[in-house]
């Protein structure tokens, strides 16, 4: 699919607000995949759990055109985090059709910013990412004041060094990226916010959202210097290994899906003790879950650590403590890495760069 024709189209369907008032403090725009809509309480239960005194608004982005599938994801919100300050949107009008027929997450990521943009009602955003989950109380009140206090454009909690990308260029990841509203508005258009594919250093560069902006354009940023890769939980690769899941293709990072199985017990949605049993009960580290038969043999078995950190961290924040069953769950998912029959190929990746979106992934 032809991506530059989609930004034409794009270009003339989307215009920024006329005489947007911008209000102090920040809103959070957090983009839904469809396939992944059952899991939005745990993101917002996140939220709910740090202290945001200078949050305003939460905007809910579901990723397609569809009213009726938005009306049934706002009515699934638990009551206890019905007292967050959301507001839910979809898609509308052609560009919505035209974003859904292009079918690309990195189009989808650029439509959930533009949706939530175009309502936005405060001079300071924060783009979330539905699979990122923040670790520090004051997590968004930090992005926040460090934005506000220095007159930044954008501040982040990472640099990306995705296709190519250096330290040097100073680039920001998208996925808990702050953002000037109004600078957004008076600069740039619409279609600017969308992915790009650009030559850097003599070589195309596939671009996120926002990242174009900050390479080709005069702008202040910096990292959030009072938050480190410790003060979230960003689980890569969820969204795109689910879907391999579902469509029944292989899935290349089958370590993934344990996060996944993790946050669905968070929701209630399942008990953890059947995939405890059923890691403990294999031999050749091949997993059978719900109808699914799941290679782990390329899998290193320092996941386990990688897992452990994460899990743990999340239990503490969310609980206070770990939770027995989560204990059993990664000592499982230990021993099952290292069955004496499977052989690992490849090494487990640590934290790392990281090249996020937070619409559907391919």
């Amino acid at each position: 699919m032809a991506r530059e024709p989609v930004r034409y189209a794009l270009n003339h369907a989307l215009k920024w607000p006329v005489h947007q008032v911008l209000n102090e403090g920040y809103s959070l725009i957090l983009g839904v995949p469809w396939h992944l809509r059952h899991l939005l309480n745990v993101n917002l239960e996140f939220i709910a759990r740090t202290q945001s005194p200078s949050l305003q608004v939460v905007h809910v982005v579901l990723d397609r055109k569809s009213p009726q599938g938005l009306s049934q994801l706002e009515h699934s919100v638990a009551p206890h985090l019905q007292s967050l300050p959301l507001r839910f949107h979809c898609y509308s009008g052609v560009s919505g059709r035209i974003v859904e027929w292009a079918d690309v997450s990195t189009f989808y990521n650029g439509m959930n910013c533009y949706t939530a943009l175009s309502q936005m009602t405060t001079r300071h955003a924060i783009l979330h990412d539905f699979d990122l989950y923040p670790l520090d109380p004051a997590y968004f009140e930090k992005i926040y004041m460090q934005m506000r206090d220095q007159h930044l454009e954008f501040c982040g909690v990472e640099y990306t060094m995705f296709d190519g990308l250096k330290p040097d260029d100073r680039v920001l990841g998208t996925w808990g990226l702050g953002m000037d509203v109004e600078y957004l508005f008076k600069r740039h258009r619409p279609v600017d916010i969308f992915h790009r594919l650009r030559i850097i250093r003599g070589r195309p560069v596939s671009l996120d959202p926002f990242s174009e902006i900050q390479l080709f354009s005069d702008t202040r940023r910096d990292r959030c210097q009072t938050l480190s890769t410790d003060s979230f939980c960003h689980v890569k690769n969820l969204c795109s290994s689910y879907l391999r899941l579902m469509t029944g293709r292989p899935v290349t990072l089958a370590w993934r899906l344990h996060y996944l199985w993790y946050l669905e017990n968070l929701q209630n949605q399942r008990e953890l003790e059947p995939v405890i049993d059923a890691m403990n009960s294999s031999s050749d580290r091949v997993l059978r879950m719900d109808g699914h038969v799941l290679d782990y043999s390329a899998t290193h078995h320092t996941c386990a650590n990688v897992l452990q950190r994460d899990l743990e961290h999340m239990d503490h924040f969310l609980f206070g403590e770990v939770r027995e069953v989560t204990r059993s769950y990664i000592e499982s998912f230990r021993l099952f890495l290292k069955a004496e029959e499977a052989i690992a190929e490849t090494v487990c990746p640590g934290p790392e760069p990281r090249h996020a979106g937070i619409g559907r992934q391919a």
